[in-house]
């Protein structure tokens, strides 16, 4: 059962919680699995629409679902697409819904903090990539199954991390099948690094830090340095074409008719397709 009032909101897909100038919005466990099912992945960002148009609230914490597997629950989220019967029009509906998130978060005019801990999607890592700043817990691990899959990740990661990195860093990082918290922190695409089960706490405190004038500066420098939403946008269209170009693709269709396989069989594919036990 849904319950809402404006901000505040709690369903299977997210929460939201107001606490007077400051909204926590918590992504539940299997977020990306439930984003096969479009009717909620509308509602989430409907409700980020809510967020945008509120003089409510100044500053908004998003807090990562817990994941047992960042890397794995990309992997089946591509495998349930593209067996549907419409895979197609599914992957262009949410590619575009991705779209309009991203753009919108970019141009919030909120500070925003993202949390996360745990195994940590690529797709969530360039969620957070468009906020103000970035905590995540101790032993975190960020896994980009699309190098796996022989593209690029959904979300504007090239586009923010070429601002954060460089050309030439952020393709390198864009091919990492994994790396840790530590490196992240060292490339400067997190922030902090705080103990797994502190990590809502440690936001809430950056989120105190935020008063005017702060939060009219830290606007002002989001605009000035990585907020070109037409570039932004015309990213974000390329990596569609991009996506679209290898999953439509009969080596890539191979690919995952052998994970498929050797999943039902119990064992697992590696990216270079060797099966293993």
């Amino acid at each position: 059962m849904e319950v809402a009032t404006s901000l505040v909101t709690d369903n299977e897909f997210f929460s939201s919680e107001r606490r007077d100038n400051l909204l926590i919005v918590r992504a539940k466990p299997h977020f990306v699995t439930h984003a096969r099912d479009l009717k909620k992945i509308d509602t989430f960002f409907d409700h980020l629409e809510i967020i945008a148009h509120t003089d409510q609230v100044s500053v908004v914490i998003f807090v990562g679902p817990h994941q047992p597997s960042g890397a794995g629950d990309t992997l089946k989220f591509f495998d349930d697409f593209l067996t549907s019967r419409r895979e197609d029009f599914l992957i262009q509906r949410l590619f575009n819904l991705v779209n309009n998130y991203t753009v919108t978060m970019a141009g919030l005019n909120k500070v925003t903090i993202h949390a996360d801990r745990g195994h940590v999607s690529f797709f969530h890592l360039n969620g957070a990539l468009s906020c103000d700043y970035r905590i995540v817990g101790e032993g975190t691990l960020f896994e980009n199954a699309f190098a796996e899959l022989g593209t690029v990740p959904k979300g504007g990661g090239g586009y923010f991390l070429s601002r954060l990195l460089g050309g030439g860093k952020a393709g390198e990082v864009l091919q990492w099948p994994r790396f840790s918290a530590e490196e992240a922190l060292d490339l400067g695409i997190v922030d902090k690094i705080v103990p797994a089960d502190r990590i809502e706490e440690e936001a809430i405190k950056v989120a105190h830090n935020y008063r005017e004038p702060q939060v009219s500066t830290m606007l002002a420098i989001r605009k000035l340095l990585k907020s070109d939403l037409g570039d932004l946008r015309r990213s974000l269209e390329l990596e569609d074409l991009l996506i679209l170009n290898r999953v439509n693709s009969p080596e890539f269709k191979k690919a995952m008719a052998e994970r498929r396989a050797a999943r039902e069989s119990g064992k697992t594919v590696s990216s270079a397709g060797v099966e293993t036990d």
